[in-house]
């Protein structure tokens, strides 16, 4: 995430040190917006999440055809080379 300072409208950078967050170069300020830690879900919400049904699988559909993966480096290295295990 590419956050900005809320003083000084700085493009801040990630700290991780003892207190997680961003820090301003320009003026020092300190920010935890970006990371959710002000979010709070109460247990109604947590329960409500925990029985959605976020997608239904179907088994018995029928197959697509397979749609070309994008380049795999490691396996053309393997299909390039078989036998060969350098890595």
């Amino acid at each position: 995430m590419r956050c900005s300072c809320p003083e000084c409208a700085t493009y801040m950078v990630h700290s991780e040190s003892m207190r997680l967050g961003c820090v301003c170069p320009q003026c020092g300020a300190r920010c935890s917006a970006c990371l959710g830690t002000d979010t709070v879900v109460s247990r109604d919400a947590l329960r409500q999440m925990k029985n959605q049904d976020w997608f239904t699988p179907s088994f018995e559909a029928e197959e697509s055809p397979e749609r070309a993966l994008p380049d795999d480096p490691v396996s053309r290295e393997e299909d390039e080379n078989p036998g060969r295990r350098g890595w």
